[in-house]
């Protein structure tokens, strides 16, 4: 179940159906915050698992342009964003 089923559930008998969608936007918001959080602390900690070769080898696999995105590969992989 996503995010906005679980928060849609929850307080359907409690608030107006706008204010769902309110909330709902925000907590979305916010696990996407979290989510890119997560990204930049990987991202600046590469240095310390990845060797000076393999940088090279990733600039120049970014530079020739043979990379995918992470929405593409989840989407080959069948996962939908929401649920991660």
């Amino acid at each position: 179940m996503t995010l906005a089923k679980k928060i849609e559930e929850l307080l359907k008998d409690e608030l107006e159906p706008e204010n769902v969608k309110t909330i709902i936007n925000i907590a979305e918001y916010l696990k996407f915050k979290e989510t890119q959080d997560i990204w930049d602390k990987i991202n600046e900690s590469e240095h310390e698992y990845i060797s000076e070769k393999e940088l090279k080898l990733i600039e120049k696999i970014k530079a020739q342009g043979e990379f995918i995105s992470q929405d593409e590969l989840l989407g080959e992989l069948g996962i939908n964003g929401d649920e991660i």
